[in-house]
Protein backbone atom coordinates (compact mmCIF):
# COMPACT_ATOMS: atom_id res chain seq x y z
CA UNK A 1 0.00 0.00 0.00
CA UNK A 2 1.25 3.52 -0.78
CA UNK A 3 0.67 6.96 0.65
CA UNK A 4 2.44 10.06 1.98
CA UNK A 5 3.62 10.98 5.45
CA UNK A 6 1.08 13.27 7.06
CA UNK A 7 3.38 14.22 9.93
CA UNK A 8 5.92 12.88 12.40
CA UNK A 9 5.47 14.08 15.96
CA UNK A 10 7.71 17.10 16.52
CA UNK A 11 8.10 16.58 20.25
CA UNK A 12 9.31 12.97 20.24
CA UNK A 13 10.04 12.08 16.61
CA UNK A 14 8.82 8.57 17.42
CA UNK A 15 5.41 8.32 15.76
CA UNK A 16 3.22 9.89 13.13
CA UNK A 17 0.52 9.25 10.54
CA UNK A 18 0.28 8.33 6.86
CA UNK A 19 -2.32 9.53 4.34
CA UNK A 20 -3.08 6.50 2.10
CA UNK A 21 -3.26 7.26 -1.61
CA UNK A 22 -6.59 5.43 -1.92
CA UNK A 23 -8.33 8.00 0.30
CA UNK A 24 -8.97 5.58 3.16
CA UNK A 25 -8.53 6.72 6.80
CA UNK A 26 -5.09 7.76 8.04
CA UNK A 27 -2.68 5.09 9.26
CA UNK A 28 -0.53 5.28 12.38
CA UNK A 29 3.21 4.67 12.06
CA UNK A 30 6.04 4.01 14.50
CA UNK A 31 9.37 5.42 13.35
CA UNK A 32 11.15 2.48 14.99
CA UNK A 33 9.47 0.13 12.46
CA UNK A 34 11.59 1.50 9.59
CA UNK A 35 14.43 -0.86 8.68
CA UNK A 36 16.05 1.68 6.35
CA UNK A 37 16.14 5.51 6.44
CA UNK A 38 13.77 6.96 9.01
CA UNK A 39 11.55 10.05 8.58
CA UNK A 40 11.55 13.05 10.89
CA UNK A 41 9.20 15.99 11.62
CA UNK A 42 10.44 17.84 8.51
CA UNK A 43 9.41 14.99 6.19
CA UNK A 44 5.67 15.62 5.83
CA UNK A 45 4.60 14.78 2.29
CA UNK A 46 7.28 12.18 1.56
CA UNK A 47 5.99 9.14 -0.39
CA UNK A 48 5.90 5.90 1.56
CA UNK A 49 5.06 2.25 1.03
CA UNK A 50 3.78 -0.04 3.78
CA UNK A 51 1.71 -3.07 4.70
CA UNK A 52 -1.54 -2.34 6.49
CA UNK A 53 -2.51 -3.91 9.81
CA UNK A 54 -6.09 -3.42 11.00
CA UNK A 55 -7.34 -4.56 14.40
CA UNK A 56 -10.03 -3.25 16.76
CA UNK A 57 -10.71 -0.33 14.47
CA UNK A 58 -7.05 0.78 14.49
CA UNK A 59 -4.93 1.12 11.36
CA UNK A 60 -1.17 0.66 11.70
CA UNK A 61 1.67 0.62 9.17
CA UNK A 62 3.77 -2.56 9.15
CA UNK A 63 7.19 -2.67 7.46
CA UNK A 64 7.05 0.99 6.30
CA UNK A 65 9.56 2.05 3.63
CA UNK A 66 10.37 5.55 2.42
CA UNK A 67 10.23 6.02 -1.36
CA UNK A 68 12.33 9.21 -1.25
CA UNK A 69 15.31 10.39 0.79
CA UNK A 70 14.41 11.93 4.16
CA UNK A 71 15.49 15.45 5.13
CA UNK A 72 18.96 15.91 6.65
CA UNK A 73 19.17 15.63 10.45
CA UNK A 74 19.71 19.38 10.82
CA UNK A 75 16.20 20.01 9.45
CA UNK A 76 14.50 17.70 11.93
CA UNK A 77 14.78 19.79 15.04
CA UNK A 78 12.34 22.43 13.89
CA UNK A 79 10.30 23.93 16.71
CA UNK A 80 7.95 26.52 15.17
CA UNK A 81 7.84 28.76 18.23
CA UNK A 82 11.63 29.08 18.37
CA UNK A 83 12.41 29.61 14.68
CA UNK A 84 12.45 33.43 14.88
CA UNK A 85 14.74 33.71 17.89
CA UNK A 86 17.11 31.11 16.41
CA UNK A 87 17.37 33.20 13.26
CA UNK A 88 17.75 36.64 14.87
CA UNK A 89 17.97 38.50 18.13
CA UNK A 90 14.51 40.01 18.60
CA UNK A 91 13.97 42.11 21.73
CA UNK A 92 10.91 40.72 23.48
CA UNK A 93 12.29 42.74 26.42
CA UNK A 94 12.77 46.51 27.01
CA UNK A 95 15.00 48.05 24.32
CA UNK A 96 15.87 51.27 22.49
CA UNK A 97 15.01 51.31 18.79
CA UNK A 98 17.09 52.68 15.91
CA UNK A 99 15.67 56.18 16.48
CA UNK A 100 16.58 56.20 20.16
CA UNK A 101 13.05 55.62 21.49
CA UNK A 102 12.48 53.28 24.42
CA UNK A 103 9.97 50.41 24.15
CA UNK A 104 8.91 47.73 26.62
CA UNK A 105 9.09 45.06 23.90
CA UNK A 106 9.41 44.72 20.14
CA UNK A 107 5.67 44.01 19.97
CA UNK A 108 4.95 47.42 21.50
CA UNK A 109 6.92 49.02 18.65
CA UNK A 110 5.11 46.93 16.02
CA UNK A 111 1.71 47.73 17.54
CA UNK A 112 2.52 51.44 17.39
CA UNK A 113 3.38 51.22 13.68
CA UNK A 114 0.63 48.85 12.51
CA UNK A 115 -3.01 49.56 11.79
CA UNK A 116 -4.74 49.64 15.21
CA UNK A 117 -5.99 46.24 16.30
CA UNK A 118 -6.84 44.52 19.57
CA UNK A 119 -3.78 42.41 20.34
CA UNK A 120 -4.98 41.03 23.67
CA UNK A 121 -7.88 39.00 25.02
CA UNK A 122 -10.56 40.33 27.32
CA UNK A 123 -11.42 43.95 27.99
CA UNK A 124 -8.09 45.13 29.41
CA UNK A 125 -4.54 44.12 28.50
CA UNK A 126 -2.31 42.35 31.00
CA UNK A 127 0.35 44.89 32.08
CA UNK A 128 2.91 42.07 32.15
CA UNK A 129 2.03 40.87 28.61
CA UNK A 130 -0.11 43.44 26.76
CA UNK A 131 0.35 42.03 23.23
CA UNK A 132 0.06 38.20 23.42
CA UNK A 133 -1.80 37.89 20.09
CA UNK A 134 0.76 40.04 18.26
CA UNK A 135 3.70 38.13 19.73
CA UNK A 136 2.13 34.84 18.64
CA UNK A 137 1.37 36.31 15.21
CA UNK A 138 4.93 37.56 14.64
CA UNK A 139 6.49 34.32 15.88
CA UNK A 140 4.47 31.91 13.77
CA UNK A 141 4.22 34.13 10.70
CA UNK A 142 8.01 34.05 10.62
CA UNK A 143 7.90 30.25 10.86
CA UNK A 144 5.60 30.11 7.84
CA UNK A 145 7.77 32.57 5.87
CA UNK A 146 10.86 30.51 6.62
CA UNK A 147 9.14 27.35 5.39
CA UNK A 148 8.13 29.16 2.19
CA UNK A 149 11.65 30.53 1.61
CA UNK A 150 10.49 34.16 1.75
CA UNK A 151 13.24 35.60 3.98
CA UNK A 152 15.56 37.90 2.03
CA UNK A 153 19.22 38.63 2.81
CA UNK A 154 21.79 41.03 1.39
CA UNK A 155 25.54 40.81 1.95
CA UNK A 156 28.41 42.94 0.71
CA UNK A 157 31.95 43.64 1.88
CA UNK A 158 30.66 46.69 3.75
CA UNK A 159 27.32 45.61 5.24
CA UNK A 160 24.73 42.86 5.62
CA UNK A 161 20.95 43.19 5.89
CA UNK A 162 17.95 40.86 6.10
CA UNK A 163 14.21 41.42 5.99
CA UNK A 164 10.83 39.74 5.95
CA UNK A 165 7.22 40.74 5.40
CA UNK A 166 5.06 40.12 8.50
CA UNK A 167 1.87 40.77 6.54
CA UNK A 168 0.76 43.89 8.44
CA UNK A 169 0.01 47.42 7.22
CA UNK A 170 0.05 50.89 8.76
CA UNK A 171 -2.90 53.29 9.04
CA UNK A 172 -2.46 54.24 5.35
CA UNK A 173 -2.49 50.53 4.40
CA UNK A 174 1.15 50.67 3.36
CA UNK A 175 3.04 47.43 3.96
CA UNK A 176 5.26 47.07 7.02
CA UNK A 177 8.54 45.16 6.86
CA UNK A 178 10.89 43.82 9.53
CA UNK A 179 14.49 44.90 8.92
CA UNK A 180 17.58 43.25 10.44
CA UNK A 181 21.28 43.98 10.43
CA UNK A 182 24.27 41.73 11.02
CA UNK A 183 24.57 40.64 14.65
CA UNK A 184 27.88 41.59 16.23
CA UNK A 185 27.78 38.33 18.15
CA UNK A 186 28.34 35.00 16.46
CA UNK A 187 24.81 33.69 17.05
CA UNK A 188 22.16 34.27 15.96
CA UNK A 189 23.27 35.72 12.65
CA UNK A 190 20.84 38.67 12.54
CA UNK A 191 19.90 41.50 14.91
CA UNK A 192 16.57 43.35 14.90
CA UNK A 193 16.91 46.87 13.45
CA UNK A 194 13.41 48.27 12.87
CA UNK A 195 9.89 47.90 11.51
CA UNK A 196 9.52 50.16 8.52
CA UNK A 197 7.44 51.22 5.51
CA UNK A 198 9.26 51.18 2.14
CA UNK A 199 10.90 54.54 1.39
CA UNK A 200 9.63 56.14 4.62
CA UNK A 201 12.18 57.35 7.17
CA UNK A 202 15.76 56.22 7.46
CA UNK A 203 14.90 52.52 7.90
CA UNK A 204 12.40 52.51 5.03
CA UNK A 205 14.97 54.07 2.72
CA UNK A 206 17.57 51.53 3.84
CA UNK A 207 15.12 48.72 3.06
CA UNK A 208 14.49 49.87 -0.52
CA UNK A 209 18.16 50.66 -1.14
CA UNK A 210 19.21 47.03 -0.74
CA UNK A 211 16.11 44.96 -1.57
CA UNK A 212 14.28 44.82 -4.89
CA UNK A 213 11.88 43.15 -5.10
CA UNK A 214 10.77 43.44 -1.49
CA UNK A 215 10.02 40.22 0.44
CA UNK A 216 6.60 38.67 -0.06
CA UNK A 217 3.98 37.95 2.60
CA UNK A 218 3.11 34.44 3.75
CA UNK A 219 0.45 32.52 1.85
CA UNK A 220 -1.72 29.80 3.33
CA UNK A 221 -3.85 28.55 0.45
CA UNK A 222 -3.75 28.92 -3.33
CA UNK A 223 -7.50 29.01 -3.88
CA UNK A 224 -9.76 30.95 -1.55
CA UNK A 225 -12.64 28.60 -2.35
CA UNK A 226 -10.66 25.79 -0.68
CA UNK A 227 -11.16 27.56 2.63
CA UNK A 228 -14.91 28.04 2.33
CA UNK A 229 -17.17 25.45 3.90
CA UNK A 230 -19.32 23.68 1.32
CA UNK A 231 -22.59 23.64 3.23
CA UNK A 232 -24.05 21.04 0.86
CA UNK A 233 -21.64 18.45 2.29
CA UNK A 234 -21.98 16.48 5.52
CA UNK A 235 -19.79 17.05 8.57
CA UNK A 236 -19.01 13.76 10.30
CA UNK A 237 -17.91 13.83 13.93
CA UNK A 238 -16.52 11.07 16.14
CA UNK A 239 -18.42 12.36 19.13
CA UNK A 240 -17.03 9.84 21.58
CA UNK A 241 -13.48 10.98 20.82
CA UNK A 242 -14.39 14.69 20.87
CA UNK A 243 -16.19 14.31 24.19
CA UNK A 244 -13.56 12.19 25.95
CA UNK A 245 -10.67 14.27 24.69
CA UNK A 246 -12.46 17.55 25.40
CA UNK A 247 -13.18 16.49 28.98
CA UNK A 248 -9.65 15.24 29.65
CA UNK A 249 -8.04 18.39 28.25
CA UNK A 250 -10.45 20.76 30.00
CA UNK A 251 -11.77 22.13 26.71
CA UNK A 252 -15.42 22.47 27.70
CA UNK A 253 -16.92 25.25 29.86
CA UNK A 254 -17.13 24.36 33.53
CA UNK A 255 -20.89 24.98 33.54
CA UNK A 256 -21.31 22.48 30.70
CA UNK A 257 -19.26 19.81 32.46
CA UNK A 258 -21.09 20.34 35.76
CA UNK A 259 -24.48 19.89 34.06
CA UNK A 260 -23.43 16.62 32.35
CA UNK A 261 -21.83 14.58 35.11
CA UNK A 262 -22.56 10.83 35.25
CA UNK A 263 -24.75 9.27 37.92
CA UNK A 264 -23.17 9.09 41.34
CA UNK A 265 -20.29 11.41 40.43
CA UNK A 266 -19.06 13.60 43.28
CA UNK A 267 -18.64 17.04 41.74
CA UNK A 268 -15.73 19.25 42.76
CA UNK A 269 -14.49 22.69 41.72
CA UNK A 270 -11.76 21.16 39.60
CA UNK A 271 -10.92 24.46 37.89
CA UNK A 272 -9.45 25.57 41.22
CA UNK A 273 -7.13 22.54 41.42
CA UNK A 274 -3.44 22.55 40.64
CA UNK A 275 -2.65 21.29 37.13
CA UNK A 276 -1.72 17.71 38.08
CA UNK A 277 -4.71 17.24 40.34
CA UNK A 278 -7.08 18.78 37.78
CA UNK A 279 -5.75 16.49 35.04
CA UNK A 280 -6.24 13.43 37.23
CA UNK A 281 -9.78 14.50 38.17
CA UNK A 282 -10.79 15.11 34.56
CA UNK A 283 -9.27 11.82 33.45
CA UNK A 284 -11.42 9.95 35.96
CA UNK A 285 -14.46 11.99 34.96
CA UNK A 286 -13.94 11.13 31.28
CA UNK A 287 -13.76 7.43 32.15
CA UNK A 288 -16.92 7.70 34.25
CA UNK A 289 -18.76 9.42 31.40
CA UNK A 290 -17.64 6.68 28.99
CA UNK A 291 -19.17 4.09 31.34
CA UNK A 292 -22.48 5.97 31.60
CA UNK A 293 -24.16 5.58 28.21
CA UNK A 294 -27.07 7.84 29.10
CA UNK A 295 -24.70 10.64 30.14
CA UNK A 296 -22.61 10.19 26.99
CA UNK A 297 -25.73 10.35 24.82
CA UNK A 298 -26.84 13.53 26.54
CA UNK A 299 -23.52 15.26 25.80
CA UNK A 300 -23.53 13.98 22.23
CA UNK A 301 -27.05 15.27 21.70
CA UNK A 302 -26.06 18.75 22.89
CA UNK A 303 -23.00 18.81 20.65
CA UNK A 304 -25.04 17.64 17.67
CA UNK A 305 -27.54 20.46 18.26
CA UNK A 306 -24.69 22.97 18.48
CA UNK A 307 -23.12 21.65 15.27
CA UNK A 308 -26.45 21.87 13.48
CA UNK A 309 -26.84 25.48 14.55
CA UNK A 310 -23.28 26.23 13.36
CA UNK A 311 -24.10 24.72 9.95
CA UNK A 312 -27.21 26.87 9.67
CA UNK A 313 -25.20 29.97 10.60
CA UNK A 314 -22.64 29.12 7.93
CA UNK A 315 -25.36 28.62 5.30
CA UNK A 316 -26.65 32.09 6.15
CA UNK A 317 -23.19 33.71 6.30
CA UNK A 318 -20.18 31.92 4.81
CA UNK A 319 -17.85 33.99 7.01
CA UNK A 320 -19.03 31.94 10.01
CA UNK A 321 -16.55 29.18 9.07
CA UNK A 322 -13.10 30.63 9.77
CA UNK A 323 -9.86 29.25 8.27
CA UNK A 324 -7.03 28.53 10.68
CA UNK A 325 -3.37 27.61 10.26
CA UNK A 326 -1.85 25.10 12.67
CA UNK A 327 1.90 25.91 12.80
CA UNK A 328 3.21 22.75 14.39
CA UNK A 329 1.98 20.52 11.57
CA UNK A 330 1.84 23.18 8.83
CA UNK A 331 -1.82 22.45 8.03
CA UNK A 332 -5.03 24.34 7.33
CA UNK A 333 -8.53 23.62 8.61
CA UNK A 334 -11.80 25.40 9.36
CA UNK A 335 -13.31 26.53 12.65
CA UNK A 336 -17.03 26.39 13.43
CA UNK A 337 -18.71 27.97 16.48
CA UNK A 338 -20.24 25.65 19.07
CA UNK A 339 -22.63 27.19 21.60
CA UNK A 340 -23.16 24.35 24.06
CA UNK A 341 -24.33 26.09 27.25
CA UNK A 342 -26.45 28.88 25.78
CA UNK A 343 -27.40 29.09 22.09
CA UNK A 344 -26.51 32.77 22.12
CA UNK A 345 -22.93 32.37 23.40
CA UNK A 346 -20.16 30.47 21.58
CA UNK A 347 -18.09 28.38 23.98
CA UNK A 348 -15.60 26.41 21.84
CA UNK A 349 -14.55 26.01 18.22
CA UNK A 350 -15.01 22.77 16.28
CA UNK A 351 -12.07 21.98 13.97
CA UNK A 352 -13.12 20.47 10.64
CA UNK A 353 -11.09 19.25 7.68
CA UNK A 354 -12.17 18.17 4.22
CA UNK A 355 -12.16 14.45 3.43
CA UNK A 356 -10.96 13.14 0.03
CA UNK A 357 -14.62 12.34 -0.70
CA UNK A 358 -15.58 16.03 -0.32
CA UNK A 359 -17.36 15.64 3.02
CA UNK A 360 -15.89 17.02 6.23
CA UNK A 361 -14.55 15.50 9.44
CA UNK A 362 -15.01 17.19 12.80
CA UNK A 363 -11.71 16.56 14.58
CA UNK A 364 -11.66 18.17 17.99
CA UNK A 365 -12.70 21.28 19.90
CA UNK A 366 -10.40 24.18 20.73
CA UNK A 367 -10.60 26.92 23.35
CA UNK A 368 -11.52 30.20 21.70
CA UNK A 369 -8.21 31.92 22.49
CA UNK A 370 -6.23 29.14 20.84
CA UNK A 371 -8.61 29.20 17.87
CA UNK A 372 -8.21 32.97 17.49
CA UNK A 373 -4.41 32.77 17.63
CA UNK A 374 -4.38 30.20 14.82
CA UNK A 375 -6.99 32.03 12.74
CA UNK A 376 -5.23 35.40 13.07
CA UNK A 377 -2.18 34.00 11.31
CA UNK A 378 -4.25 33.68 8.13
CA UNK A 379 -6.07 37.00 8.44
CA UNK A 380 -7.91 39.08 11.02
CA UNK A 381 -11.22 37.22 11.46
CA UNK A 382 -14.22 39.15 10.16
CA UNK A 383 -16.42 37.33 12.60
CA UNK A 384 -19.36 37.81 14.92
CA UNK A 385 -18.25 34.95 17.19
CA UNK A 386 -14.43 34.75 17.28
CA UNK A 387 -13.77 38.15 18.82
CA UNK A 388 -10.78 38.74 21.18
CA UNK A 389 -12.53 41.04 23.65
CA UNK A 390 -15.07 38.28 24.39
CA UNK A 391 -12.39 35.65 25.06
CA UNK A 392 -10.94 35.06 28.49
CA UNK A 393 -7.12 35.41 28.52
CA UNK A 394 -6.55 32.24 30.54
CA UNK A 395 -7.99 30.14 27.72
CA UNK A 396 -4.86 30.46 25.58
CA UNK A 397 -2.89 27.22 25.17
CA UNK A 398 0.89 27.32 24.96
CA UNK A 399 2.88 25.59 22.24
CA UNK A 400 3.70 22.78 24.69
CA UNK A 401 -0.04 22.22 25.16
CA UNK A 402 -0.60 22.27 21.43
CA UNK A 403 2.22 19.79 20.88
CA UNK A 404 0.10 17.09 22.50
CA UNK A 405 -2.79 17.66 20.14
CA UNK A 406 -2.06 15.93 16.88
CA UNK A 407 -5.79 15.36 16.47
CA UNK A 408 -6.12 19.01 15.47
CA UNK A 409 -4.53 18.11 12.16
CA UNK A 410 -6.87 15.20 11.68
CA UNK A 411 -6.21 12.19 13.88
CA UNK A 412 -8.73 11.18 16.46
CA UNK A 413 -6.77 8.23 17.80
CA UNK A 414 -3.32 9.70 18.27
CA UNK A 415 -1.41 7.69 20.89
CA UNK A 416 0.43 9.52 23.61
CA UNK A 417 4.22 9.22 23.65
CA UNK A 418 5.66 6.68 26.06
CA UNK A 419 5.75 7.99 29.67
CA UNK A 420 9.54 8.02 29.79
CA UNK A 421 9.64 10.37 26.80
CA UNK A 422 6.61 12.55 27.50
Amino acid sequence: MKGTIKFVDVKTGLWGFIVPEDGSPDVHLDVSDFSGPRPGPADAGLPIEFDLDEADGKRHARSPRLLAAPSPPSARQEVPGKALTRWAFVPFVPFTNSEGRRYATVTELLASVALPERWHFGQDPDPEDPYPILKNYLTYTFHRLQREGKLVEYRSAQESWAAFNPGLVDSLYDRIFALFTQNRRQEPEWYFHDFCVPGKGKSGKQLTSVFDPLPKAATYFSNSFDMLLDTSRDIHVDYEHVIMDGIRRDRFPHAFVESHCPKGWQEEKYWEFAADKREAYLGKLASAIADDVQCLRGIKSRLEDAKGLAEKRTSWNFKTAIPQYYPRYDTMSLLLPLAIVNDEVVDVALVVTRNPSGSYQGRTVLPLAWAYMNARLVCRPDSDWLVPDRIEPEEFASEDDQARDAEVVGEEDTPAPPPALA
